[in-house]
């Protein structure tokens, strides 16, 4: 295949989650052992949820060292944190109600606030030390081959990032069409408007996806399939536009990306 990264293809989902799992536990333990911190970004959706499940029933994977861990949100639709389509709610009662991880360390999205992504942009920047004494929201970024986003240095560095993909190519709260496709210097942003899916989302932004040290797409069922020969098709003759399948903007500068 020709897409960007570590390819994995597993016999079963059983077998995908237990190999993400252990990829997973790997990345914690090196960012603990090297940085006393491990900083995982997880995404919401009926594609992760089992995954999520399975940290917290197996016991091989129970000792993912929870305490020294700090939670961020990928991507959230601006609905209260109670409502059935928070990504927020579905990972708390699915995951982390069920590890010993410190609440302060869990960093949720004020998305009902009036600016959700500056918010969580300022708190990034709390956790990580990253100063801006100009006053701008993010490091100026350069575009990589193909009209992506690269992650440069001033960007933060998240240790793991779990992302899904849509059946039309989407990313995170990245839809084809949308206008926070073209972000070049925030890290998190509101993305609204007719391309995206109701209701309004806040989502990181490529700058940021693209600066974590280890990032995986996980992609289940046959439906995704056809996307996938799609982006595989457009990759090869060169016709892959990020503003048309988002997920070939993710191209991570410091780390790795593996589409599953």
């Amino acid at each position: 295949m020709h897409l960007i990264g570590n390819v994995h293809i597993a016999e079963s989902t059983d077998l995908l989650y237990d190999d993400l799992a252990s990829a997973l536990m790997g990345a914690a333990r090196t960012s603990v052992r090297d940085r006393n911190v491990f900083h995982l970004a997880l995404s919401g959706g009926s594609t992760p949820e089992p995954f999520y499940r399975r940290l917290v029933i197996d016991p091989r994977f129970r000792l993912l060292p929870w305490p020294a861990t700090h939670v961020w949100i990928v991507d959230e639709r601006r609905v209260p944190a109670d409502d059935a389509k928070s990504n927020y709610k579905m990972i708390k009662e699915t995951l982390l109600d069920h590890v010993p991880i410190k609440w302060r360390h869990v960093h949720a999205m004020p998305v009902m606030e009036g600016d959700p992504a500056g918010l969580y942009e300022a708190e990034l920047r709390r956790a990580f030390g990253v100063e801006s004494g100009d006053g701008e929201p993010g490091p100026v970024t350069r575009p990589s081959p193909g009209g992506a986003t690269s992650g440069v240095p001033g960007a933060p560095s998240l240790d793991f990032v779990l992302l899904g993909m849509g059946d039309d190519a989407h990313t995170a709260s990245l839809f084809p069409g949308s206008p926070t496709i073209d972000e070049r210097t925030r890290w998190v942003a509101v993305n609204d408007g007719p391309a995206v899916t109701p209701p309004d989302r806040a989502t990181m932004t490529f700058p940021l996806l693209n600066a974590a040290r280890r990032l995986a797409v996980l992609v289940v069922g046959e439906k995704k399939a056809a996307t996938i020969a799609r982006i595989e098709a457009a990759l090869r003759d060169g016709s892959a536009d990020v503003n048309e399948l988002p997920i070939t903007g993710v191209r991570p500068t410091a780390g790795q990306e593996a589409l599953t």
